[in-house]
């Protein structure tokens, strides 16, 4: 009974925030394929991962071998393997390992490296920042100035050749997510991290982040209120000559979809996330899943809308896919110029999925 009463309240939530979006965005604007599957058991949520020289590097994230839910008892464990993809193979590989197994931090790729900072491990949070550098036999590290804090669950951004790390929580077992805000210019990253002002409103974890090449914006997120969570709907707007500026609200959370949120033809794209209806769910596998609406932020007219939701094209439905999709969160939001690839992450509460999806944008 207790299952039905959440799936309703799911759907009922889901129907709501559809009618009221104003759609203007067809639904064909997106077509989804699925590529080869990054080669584990499992899969990882909370992985770093970006582009270097043009290839698909993956890093990292935790999940529950042990085949046990957390509300089961199961402990999580993280990897330190580095994963990248070989575009004219049509495979993955393993290329190396990270300094230490990690996950759940900010990631951002530059210059032909990729730039690792915060996360958790098992003994914790860390604020430990990290370059690395990838060749053909395998992965090297460089350590740079710390974050000012530990911290994990951040959100992250790089807008020009400036890093935005923000949010997130500094412990485990945190009572009250952080509004912090701190800037990293990759170009002299020796000088370290520029304290920026706070985000408004409450501090908060796994909120949606992005550039439109000029700014930086912060999408939802979740709240720590004495440890309870409370799914954020606000949005904002941040540059060093105008700072923070309040956008309009979401009609639901969007809290812990992949991130960065793709931005291409005047408009932002956020892929699902979590709106917070199940949160007291104790079984992932009775979770019908996350959110596939495609909600559309236009700064132009600082209006949101809805672009239908994420299918698997009829050419999309390769020899490598594995069915229905399923909208992962907590997975980096890896950005090209025609779309977004989503690699792995968490498709249920404590289920984690090896699925690689790739979105593609057509022209207006």
């Amino acid at each position: 009974m207790r299952k039905h009463l959440f799936l309703l309240i799911y759907l009922t939530s889901t129907m709501v925030g559809l009618q009221s979006c104003n759609t203007q965005y067809a639904p064909g604007n997106w077509s989804w394929e699925e590529l080869p599957a990054v080669p584990d058991d499992i899969g990882f949520a909370g992985a770093f991962a970006g582009t270097v020289d043009g290839g698909l590097v993956v890093a990292g994230g935790a999940n529950f071998p042990d085949g046990k839910l957390p509300a089961a008892g199961g402990v999580k464990q993280w990897t330190d393997r580095v994963f990248r993809w070989e575009e004219q193979k049509q495979r993955w590989t393993v290329l190396g390992r990270l300094p230490m197994a990690l996950g759940y931090g900010a990631s951002a790729s530059f210059d032909g490296k990729l730039y690792i900072a915060g996360g958790s491990h098992g003994g914790g949070h860390t604020d430990k920042v990290y370059c690395l550098r990838f060749s053909n036999t395998g992965v090297t590290s460089e350590e740079l100035p710390q974050l000012p804090q530990t911290l994990a669950n951040t959100g992250s951004v790089l807008v020009g050749a400036v890093w935005y790390v923000l949010g997130g929580i500094g412990t485990a077992d945190a009572q009250y997510a952080s509004n912090g805000c701190y800037a990293l210019d990759l170009l002299q990253p020796n000088k370290g991290w520029q304290v920026c002002p706070p985000v408004p409103g409450k501090g908060r974890m796994l909120a949606v982040v992005g550039t439109d090449g000029e700014a930086l914006y912060v999408f939802s997120g979740v709240a720590l209120v004495a440890g309870q969570r409370e799914y954020l709907r606000d949005a904002y707007r941040y540059s060093s000559v105008d700072g923070w500026q309040p956008l309009p609200d979401l009609k639901s959370a969007v809290a812990a979809a992949p991130s960065p949120a793709y931005y291409g033809q005047g408009r932002f794209y956020i892929f699902g996330g979590d709106d917070g209806a199940l949160v007291n769910m104790s079984s992932g596998r009775d979770h019908p899943g996350f959110s596939k609406l495609i909600r559309v932020f236009d700064p132009t007219v600082s209006r949101w809308s809805v672009a239908g939701e994420m299918t698997l094209s009829t050419q999309g439905a390769t020899p490598h896919s594995s069915g229905k999709l399923e909208a992962p969160v907590t997975t980096t939001g890896v950005l090209s110029a025609t779309g977004v690839t989503l690699v792995m992450g968490e498709v249920r509460p404590g289920i984690r999925t090896t699925r690689v999806l790739k979105g593609s944008m057509a022209k207006d």
